[in-house]
């Protein structure tokens, strides 16, 4: 049989297979939910995020996946909540200088994935603190473990119909890549034997193959099917994200403002909107002063030179970026799947 040939029959096999594939995987992914009607009577109180819903889970409800990026999170949600202490290094210092050291407040009625991290080995000055990139570059220790029980809690969630971290186990934009590159030899391939006889059949079947491979990388954008449960989770959580960007200078009253700031802090940070949300308050605050009246938040949690709460958070930002790129430069995440 001629090259162009075999290259035209196994260009309608892979089409065949990638559609059928492609199929499947739409099938068990519904559109997405409708946007939440939040009516038109704004709540008297605050509204908060579910219980059900930690900061380190955000990304997964929304996004349908669980990554490194959300252990991050976790951490400053318990130092937050007083179990750590944030250190944070100098300007010129690396990223492996970030210290987390432990509190004296018992552990009690944590997640599995947060006592994990609390009990992390510690790998700093004293008997107390763990060093960042030690805790990550230990890729089969803590927060390993951790990683694998945060996915545990989103599937126990049963917010999705497969688990958050599934979807990453099948690499459909590498094997894409795979057959897009035998697609592109396949033309060279039927091109040269084209100066012999005509070429027509085995660029169509090259063709089939790199438009099998497009087909193949987009089901890296398609998320976990939802749940009735997720999808009313999703709802609450969205509603509290509305409420988070309204929040305004004159909604901090003084006497809660630390309690404010304290257990909206992580939520703010997991939905990218933590530097608005610390504007918030550092405009209420220098209203105050100019009123005679002080308006202080307790961040003694962050042990760091900045002074007002907008660069204490873009500190925290980068202290999740460090730990991003830590994990990445370690192949954690590939590690926890």
């Amino acid at each position: 049989m001629k090259i162009e040939w075999i290259i035209f029959f196994t260009g309608v096999g892979v089409a065949i297979a990638s559609v059928v594939v492609w199929l499947v995987a739409r099938r068990q992914t519904p559109p997405a939910p409708d946007p939440v009607n939040l009516g038109l009577i704004r709540t008297e109180s605050a509204p908060a995020p579910p219980g059900s819903v930690s900061p380190g889970m955000v990304n997964a409800l929304l996004d349908g996946e669980v990554v490194p990026r959300d252990l991050f999170l976790t951490m400053i949600d318990l130092a937050v909540r007083g179990y750590l202490t944030l250190t944070s290094p100098d300007e010129s210092a690396e990223l492996d200088d970030w210290a987390l050291k432990r509190t004296d407040k018992p552990g009690r009625g944590l997640r599995d994935f947060e006592a994990t991290l609390l009990a992390a080995p510690k790998t700093g000055d004293d008997a107390d603190t763990a060093v960042l990139a030690a805790l990550v570059d230990d890729v089969d220790g803590a927060c390993a473990k951790a990683l694998g029980e945060l996915r545990g809690a989103v599937a126990r969630a049963g917010w999705f119909t497969i688990s958050a971290g599934a979807k990453r186990r099948v690499p459909w934009g590498v094997i894409g890549g795979v057959v897009m590159l035998i697609g592109l030899a396949g033309a060279a391939v039927a091109l040269v034997a084209g100066f012999r006889a005509h070429p027509w059949f085995g660029l169509a079947g090259a063709a089939m193959m790199i438009a099998s491979a497009l087909l193949l990388v987009s089901l890296t954008r398609l998320r976990p099917a939802i749940t009735a449960i997720g999808d009313q989770t999703r709802g609450e959580v969205q509603r509290y994200r509305t409420w988070l960007t309204g929040l305004q200078p004159h909604d901090i009253e003084p006497e809660h403002a630390t309690e404010i700031f304290a257990s909206n802090l992580a939520p703010a940070l997991a939905f990218g909107q933590g530097t608005e949300f610390a504007r918030v308050f550092d405009t209420a605050a220098t209203r105050h002063h100019n009123w005679g009246k002080t308006l202080d938040i307790d961040t003694a949690w962050l042990q760091a030179e900045a002074s007002d709460l907008v660069e204490r958070v873009e500190l925290l930002n980068k202290f999740v970026s460090d730990g991003a790129t830590l994990a990445s430069q370690a192949g954690f995440d590939e590690a926890g799947n």
